[in-house]
């Protein structure tokens, strides 16, 4: 049985930075106040009419010219997401399209803030089965155009970004991939959820009373999070470590994906790792949920803060409530 390799990573972000000073007036609090409620100085926002698929079309490219290969040298497209083009078909197929890929699989993973993991997941699992030989994995989202900029949002508004990253998977006699660890809790799905549209909502998926509510923009209590989100980064880490039998003193890197930039390195550091081993992915790019991780690790490349062949463990909480963590050679 084959294992997976990883051939190539890419990331694109949005030209347009939006700084927290910029969001303060609409959010009816001062820059200095949003920062130290989320962390967060700056993120990064598409211009209209830019979709997931677009952002994840530039990451594709990238990471396929790493690997030295083309769109039609794709056999499965894995797309994560929480922020879909439209409501389907699913953002796979749009990349699809716009790559110039053949008529491969092309689906939709939706883990939230995990996303990006639960689609390498998947992806390791096709390339292993030998039905694969490139699957293109890659995590991209439009939060901007979801978010409240009204004095009701700041809580969750200064939170987000926009981006996307994307790994190409391909086999291998030694395995890259060397550990995937996934956990979902359906538990307290409230304190992180978007309710509308709804497809359990009769006879219209959204009535006017809920839109005037503001019940179609994210709702986040990010304090009711912290703690937990903490704790069970820190375990899945741990867990997925464990698995991969590499003890943490032989990472390059800790890549931690969470909304607050600081609980994410606290739990990094937890690990028994230095501070330049550690990685907040949210600290200056905003969250970017399914796409944080690979953003993170493509920057780390390019900067030289990590080399091919290194060792990097990635975990990640999020809406669901879903979490898990990854070791994998880069």
């Amino acid at each position: 049985m084959p294992s997976s390799a990883v051939l190539g990573w890419g990331a694109v972000l949005p030209p347009r930075v939006v700084t927290t000073a910029e969001l303060a007036p609409s959010l009816g609090r001062s820059a200095a106040a949003i920062e130290a409620a989320c962390g967060i100085a700056r993120r990064h926002w598409v211009e209209p009419g830019v979709a997931p698929s677009d952002l994840g079309r530039d990451a594709s490219r990238q990471a396929l010219a790493a690997a030295g290969l083309e769109p039609v040298d794709v056999d499965l497209i894995v797309f994560a997401t929480m922020t879909p083009d439209v409501a389907f078909p699913g953002s796979g197929c749009f990349l699809q399209d716009k790559l110039g890929c053949r008529t491969i699989g092309a689906l939709d993973v939706r883990a939230q803030c995990a996303g990006f993991l639960f689609a390498l997941a998947t992806a390791d699992r096709f390339v292993r089965a030998g039905t694969a030989a490139h699957v293109l994995v890659v995590g991209g989202e439009v939060h901007s155009t979801a978010l409240d900029r009204s004095a009701a949002g700041a809580c969750a508004t200064p939170i987000f970004g926009d981006g996307a990253g994307a790994l190409v998977l391909g086999p291998a006699d030694a395995p890259d991939v060397r550990a995937v660890v996934l956990h979902s809790d359906p538990a307290g799905w409230q304190r992180f959820w978007c309710e509308f549209p709804a497809s359990r909502n009769h006879p219209a998926r959204m009535t006017r009373a809920a839109f005037e509510a503001g019940r179609h923009f994210y709702r986040i209590e990010p304090e009711a999070l912290h703690a937990d989100a903490e704790t069970r980064l820190v375990a899945v880490a741990r867990e997925a470590l464990a698995r991969a039998d590499v003890p943490p003193d032989r990472l390059a890197l800790a890549v931690m994906h969470y909304l607050d930039p600081r609980v994410a390195r606290r739990a990094g550091l937890a690990l028994g790792l230095g501070e330049d081993r550690v990685v907040a992915t949210a600290g200056a790019i905003g969250h970017v949920a399914a796409g944080g991780i690979p953003i993170a690790i493509a920057d780390a490349l390019a900067t030289g803060r990590l080399r091919r062949g290194d060792l990097v463990c990635c975990a990640a909480w999020g809406a669901g409530i879903s979490w898990g963590a990854a070791v994998l050679r880069v």
